[in-house]
């Protein structure tokens, strides 16, 4: 028999899907350094500021309260994904908490180091700005393809439905 669990409330699924939207826009598609590729980045800006917010004063398995960084959290994880039973109600494993704080660490790095090239003049055409905004973004870019192959492997391997969770904030759980 199954049950449905909430896994992510609806901020964090918007959060995380306009986050995904800026990032492909502003490598992908639009021209570093114009305008919406600077609003863009204000945006992005303003969501992981957001997202700091809600993980320190949230209960839920958004908020920072849940990541583990023990050695025994991820020696569970590991056990879990090798006995092909990850757990069914839990949010971030320790290794997706370690790529949370990466993520929002190369996004304020982003925003940071776009708003001084853009609007300090002192720092107009400094190409050491220039390089470590182009490293963050790269950096960003391979971050997010390590992602995603991570949650394509635990879903596979830990038998846990990752993705769907993100889209509509539920999972479908086995009632013990």
């Amino acid at each position: 028999m199954t049950k449905t669990i909430r896994i992510w409330d609806p901020f964090i699924r918007i959060c995380h899907w306009t986050l995904v939207t800026v990032f492909v826009l502003n490598y992908f598609v639009l021209e570093p350094g114009d305008l919406p590729h600077e609003v863009l980045g204000y945006i992005a800006f303003a969501f992981i500021t957001l997202r700091i917010i809600w993980g320190v004063t949230t209960t839920n398995l958004a908020g920072f309260r849940h990541a583990s960084f023990r050695k025994t959290a991820f020696s569970q994880h590991i056990s879990e994904l090798k006995a092909r039973n990850v757990s069914q109600t839990h949010g971030h494993n320790p290794m997706g908490w370690l790529m949370v704080f990466l993520v929002i660490g190369l996004f304020a790095g982003l925003g940071v180091t776009g708003f001084m090239m853009e609007e300090i003049d002192a720092f107009w055409g400094n190409q050491t700005l220039e390089l470590t905004h182009e490293w963050l973004a790269n950096t960003l870019y391979a971050a997010a393809l390590i992602h995603i192959t991570a949650v394509v492997f635990t879903q596979w391997r830990g038998k846990v439905a990752l993705i769907p969770a993100m889209i509509t904030g539920k999972r479908r759980v086995n009632d013990k």
